[in-house]
Parts: C-alpha cells; sequence; structure tokens
C-alpha cells in the first residue's frame, strides 16, 4: 500500500526528431548538433531542480510511479537517461514495487538504450508503432517507419526484460479494414508485449492534418475509424488482452499504474517544460493543478539561476481545483475505466453519496443500466486492519464505454 507521502511523478521531455502531423502535444524538433547536446545536459539538470523543489515542498517519502514522456525521451543520450533518473532516485527513493516507464521512439531503440535503461531502474518502456502500413504512416507524416517499428520490435525481444506496451491508431488516412487487421496481428506476434494501447486517430484543432481534411488534401472517415477501433478491440481480447480502460488492453495484472493514477484522480506531480501535476485536496478541500511554461529557454534559465523557496514565482500556470471540479472529474475518470467508481471511495473522498449523485436507482444511471449500457457490482474489499467489507462499484459496459461522452453530459 502506498504511503500517504508517496507520490506519482510525470516527466516531460519535449525533443522530437521529427513531429507528427497528427500530434498536438507539446514538442520541438531536435536536429543534431553540440549546441542540442548541451540543451539536452541543461534541460536535464533543470528538471531535477524542479523535481527536487516539489519533492521538498510536498514532503515526498517516495516515487510509486515514474512515467518519462514526450516528445521523445529516447532523444536523451543513454548517458542522459541515467543521469536523469540517478537524479530521482536520489531525492526520493523509488517505492519497493514502483512501476518506472519511459516512451521510446522506434528509431532509438539500440541494445545500448536499453541497458542504460535498465540500470538507472526503469522497469517499463511504452513505444509508439501507431501502424506497420507504410502508406498509413506517409499520411501523417510518421517519422519512425514500419521497418523501423519492426527492427526495434526484435531489439526489445533480444534485449528488454522488463514490461511493454505498445501504442497503435486505428483509422489513419489510407488504412484500410484488411490493412488495419493486420497491423494488429502483427503487433500480436510480438509475444513479450503485454499492455497495448489502441486509440482511434483524434483529429485535433491546428495540427498539420486537421488542416490538410479540411481543405480536402487529405481523406478521412470517423466512422470508419471508429469501426477499425472495433475490429481492434475484438483482435485484441481474442488475444487474450483485457480492457481496463477506453483505449488501454493488457495482459493479466499489466495495467499501466502510473494512468491509474490520473483515472483514480491521485496526486501527481509533474516537472519539465509544458508539464502538468495535480494535487488534490483532501477531504473537500481544493486541489492544484499547475502547467508548466513551453518556454524550453525561460524553463531552463528559472531552474538553473534560482532556488524558490515557494510555489508563488514559478514559471507556471495554476488552477484552482475546488470540490465541484474534483468530483466531476473523479466521475469522468473514473467512468473512462471497465471497473468504474466505488461507493465507498467517492463517500470517503467528498462526504456525498455516489447513488445520488449519478441517480442509481431513479436517474441517470438507473436509465443506462436499463438499456444494457451500464452495470453495478458489488465487491468483497479489505481495509489497512485486513478486515472484510462489502464495496459497490457503478461501471459502463463494453457498449456503453462507446457512449462515454454522452453519459457525461448527462450526469452534468
Amino acid at each position: 500500500m502506498p504511503k500517504p507521502n508517496d507520490f506519482s511523478l510525470y516527466i516531460h521531455v519535449p525533443f522530437c526528431r521529427k513531429k507528427c502531423d497528427y500530434c498536438d502535444f507539446f514538442s520541438v524538433g531536435s536536429a543534431s548538433g553540440a549546441e542540442l547536446v548541451s540543451l539536452k545536459t541543461d534541460y536535464v539538470g533543470s528538471v531535477l531542480n524542479e523535481v527536487h523543489f516539489y519533492a521538498h515542498y510536498y514532503t515526498v517519502s517516495a516515487w510509486k510511479t515514474v512515467y518519462i514522456g514526450g516528445g521523445t525521451p529516447s532523444q536523451l543520450s543513454p548517458a542522459q537517461i541515467e543521469r536523469l533518473l540517478q537524479g530521482i532516485f536520489s531525492i526520493a527513493p523509488a517505492a519497493p514495487d514502483a512501476e518506472i516507464t519511459i516512451e521510446v521512439n522506434p528509431d532509438d531503440v539500440t541494445e545500448a538504450l536499453l541497458s542504460a535503461c535498465a540500470r538507472a531502474g526503469i522497469n517499463r518502456i511504452s513505444m509508439g508503432v501507431q501502424a506497420f502500413d507504410q502508406k498509413a504512416l506517409d499520411s501523417v507524416r510518421r517519422g519512425a517507419s514500419a521497418q523501423a517499428a519492426k527492427r526495434a520490435l526484435g531489439v526489445l525481444g533480444a534485449h528488454w526484460h522488463g514490461r511493454l506496451s505498445c501504442d497503435l491508431i486505428a483509422g489513419l488516412p489510407n488504412h484500410t479494414y484488411a490493412s488495419f487487421e493486420a497491423d494488429v496481428r502483427a503487433l500480436l506476434s510480438y509475444l513479450n508485449i503485454d499492455h497495448i494501447s489502441l486509440y482511434t486517430l483524434t483529429i485535433e484543432d491546428g495540427t498539420p492534418l486537421a488542416k490538410n481534411i479540411e481543405c480536402g488534401k487529405v481523406r478521412w472517415s470517423q466512422d470508419k475509424a471508429d469501426r477499425m477501433w472495433l475490429r481492434g478491440r475484438t483482435l485484441l481480447e481474442r488475444a487474450g488482452f483485457s480492457q481496463y480502460e477506453v483505449s488501454n488492453f493488457a495482459k493479466q495484472g499489466a495495467y499501466s499504474r502510473h494512468n491509474m493514477t490520473y483515472w483514480r484522480l491521485d496526486d501527481y506531480i509533474g516537472c519539465g517544460a509544458g508539464a502538468s501535476g495535480s494535487v488534490y485536496g483532501a477531504h473537500g478541500n481544493d486541489g492544484t493543478r499547475w502547467t508548466n511554461t513551453t518556454d524550453i529557454a525561460s524553463y531552463n534559465a528559472f531552474w538553473h539561476e534560482r532556488a524558490p523557496h515557494d510555489a508563488q514565482d514559478l514559471p507556471r500556470a495554476v488552477e484552482r481545483l475546488d470540490t465541484p471540479t474534483q468530483c466531476f472529474e473523479y466521475l469522468m475518470m473514473g467512468f473512462r475505466t471497465m471497473q468504474g467508481v466505488s461507493s465507498a471511495d467517492y463517500c470517503a473522498r467528498f462526504g456525498t453519496s455516489l447513488e445520488q449523485r449519478i441517480g442509481a436507482e431513479n436517474g441517470v444511471f438507473a436509465d443506462w443500466k436499463k438499456r444494457g449500457l451500464a452495470r453495478k457490482a458489488k465487491k468483497t474489499r479489505l481495509t489497512a486492519d485486513g478486515s472484510a467489507y462489502t464495496d459497490t462499484y457503478y461501471a459502463l459496459t463494453r457498449r456503453g464505454i462507446l457512449l462515454l461522452n454522452r453519459f457525461l453530459e448527462e450526469l452534468w
């Protein structure tokens, strides 16, 4: 069980070799050169200074999960990755069962990188495959080729002994039903993968892909993408991957514990340019969410040149999370999971009835349950002292979770 001051930690590494047309995450291009090596070295130092500040500010006792995302964290050198993790764990240790994840790009996967990750304490790798259909990849100017993904998976199979997650996207332009199903089957042929994130392509405003679709340069269908995703879900489930969240599938016991931090509204610290963190107020108190500046030069200058004693002047935007906001986010994130929302946890957190809030007997949830779109289940749970009690979980069904946004609109 995590201790009260065990936190999750997210580190944002914004460097990318090339930005894909569909991506709206904060990232910057990273052509090679001595200047870039120096920038990355400075950036790692800045991140560690920020981690040190928050660990002291929140009296962190240990990291229960660490997730290094981006961008492309594997654009850091093996030595920089080791320095980053060693620094993090010198500030606060990893919990005994901590999950430590790094995202990698197929082009960056080498035996040297994997050895550095293992030495640094990383025990889980997440790699973006997206597709094996080269025409589909080319349609969104994906930097890593299908051949690169296959080569990387071969290296991982031979040299990586930790957990492995991969991403696939359903409904890329130029995807056919046959080529997408072939992509899923190809990924399933790599037996060392225990977690797969299957996303439907999302068209984000302002991205090059959105502009290309708007002007007719690229043809794309939301309905086709959705139908492909459903076919992909079926193939994953037949292969022994259970859907435990809207877009995430895992073999037994291999769900992402860090992502569960987000879906359960647990506290997490976010460090790095563009990173977000959320620390929720206990027992109905207001919480805080922050998003760091995306100006890397300003971020580096602040964290290299100053040692702040409080959070007032940090280069970030801050949002206050009042109780109604936390309540809705708790439901929004909890209903993303197949387990759903615990009645006991909701009452302990907000001091009110979950059943009343969601209309479990006569309201929104009850209506969805009658239509076979929602379900409730009794589960036996243990308290800290080992005694048992019965809890009730409220969740959407496999059909209902496809209509999550509509359900949340009705709840709101």
